[in-house]
C-alpha cells in the first residue's frame, strides 16, 4: 500500500495543535491521518524502514558480543564474590 505524504504546513498545524495541549486521536481524527503517523510528527520520529538481512545479521552479531561481554562480567563478579566470602570465614 503506497504511502500518503503529508504536506509540511499540515505538519506544522499538527505540531501546534499537540503543543496547545490537543491528545494525539484528536489530531489524528481531525486531519484524517493515523495515530502513529501524528507521534511520528509530533516526536520528530521517521518512518521506519524493513531492515535488510544484512543488518539483522550484524544485529545478532552485534548481541552475541555483548551477551559474551556480560558473561565475562558475571564471571567475575562470582569470583570477586567467593572471594569476599573466603576472607569473611578467616
Amino acid at each position: 500500500m503506497a504511502r500518503k505524504t503529508i504536506d509540511e504546513s499540515v505538519k506544522k498545524k499538527i505540531s501546534e495543535s499537540h503543543a496547545k495541549g490537543n491528545p494525539m486521536r484528536k489530531i489524528a481524527r481531525e486531519f484524517g491521518i493515523s495515530l502513529s503517523s501524528v507521534h511520528r510528527i509530533v516526536t520528530g520520529e521517521t518512518a521506519k524502514t524493513p531492515k535488510s538481512k544484512v543488518s539483522k545479521s550484524r544485529d545478532k552479531e552485534e548481541r552475541k558480543k555483548k551477551i559474551i561481554e556480560l558473561e565475562k562480567k558475571i564471571a567475575a563478579l562470582e569470583k570477586k564474590i567467593q572471594e569476599i566470602e573466603e576472607s569473611k570465614r578467616l
